[in-house]
């Protein structure tokens, strides 16, 4: 099993890797030009990973579970904290009320795409400060012992 997960991570590698070179590659200059489909191709191949890699986690976690029951009450609390982060970035990113420029479109973005990045923007930055907060704990922890 082992063996066929190492050479399919190669084969996305690799694939991702001509992807890039493509999108750079044949990407045009000028951009006005609206059939610059390599990097549209690119785009969709990065959400076709990051959902791939969202349900490894969930499968993975959901096996970890079942092999240790114990866990299951820092993983609830894991969930709903996660949850919590969601909705409360939601709610402040629907209360702004600016509008991003569209300049393929020469207009704006409609609301619903700019509350939706605006709150991935939100988690994005609560992720890197607990990241930074967490790892700062691990090393004061670890010069301390």
């Amino acid at each position: 099993m082992e063996k066929i997960l190492k050479y399919s991570l190669v084969a996305l590698l690799a694939f991702s890797v001509a992807m890039i070179f493509w999108a750079v590659f044949t990407t045009p200059e000028d951009p006005t030009v609206e059939n610059a489909t390599a990097v549209g191709a690119y785009l969709y191949w990065g959400y076709f990973l990051m959902g791939a890699a969202l349900v490894a986690a969930l499968v993975g976690a959901g096996m970890d579970l079942l092999k240790k029951p114990e866990g299951i009450k820092g993983a609830l609390i894991a969930l709903v904290a996660v949850v919590a982060i969601i909705v409360v970035a939601y709610f402040i990113a629907s209360g702004h009320d600016f509008q991003i420029v569209d300049l393929g479109n020469q207009g704006y973005f409609e609301r619903k795409a700019t509350v939706i990045s605006d709150t991935c923007l939100i988690i994005f930055y609560v992720a890197m400060a607990g990241a930074v907060i967490s790892a700062i704990y691990s090393a004061v922890t670890d010069a301390l012992k």
